[in-house]
């Protein structure tokens, strides 16, 4: 009887060493588990970005209103007897100030 006890313990114990260590363990199924979830997320990326891509195909093949305005906005192309203005904001003022010709810049500040 001791020896069958002692037999059945080390079965017990190979039992719960195979469950956390090697192929089909808990911490094995744990990656798995946050693989498959990486790879999802990354699906989710592609799906959006072919879902972008179809949009600008279908665009491109409607008519000429998509290549004009992919044209004017990534190659800064302009129609003939167009003029093209360029509006420069300074970073450092949120919104520009108009200065009336009647001001004067330099006696406002020492009044």
């Amino acid at each position: 009887m001791k020896y069958l006890i002692t037999i059945m313990a080390v079965l017990l114990i190979l039992l719960l060493v195979s469950l956390w260590v090697g192929h089909g363990s808990y911490p094995a199924k744990w990656q798995l588990e946050d693989e498959i979830k990486a790879m999802q997320q990354q699906n989710e990326q592609q799906r959006e970005l072919n879902r972008q891509i179809r949009a600008e195909l279908e665009d491109a093949q409607s008519g000429n209103a998509a290549v004009e305005e992919r044209a004017r906005s990534e190659l800064g192309m302009i129609r003939n007897r167009e003029t093209f203005y360029e509006v420069i904001l300074d970073k450092k003022e949120e919104s520009p100030r108009a200065v009336l010709p009647s001001e004067n810049p330099s006696t406002s500040a020492t009044e």
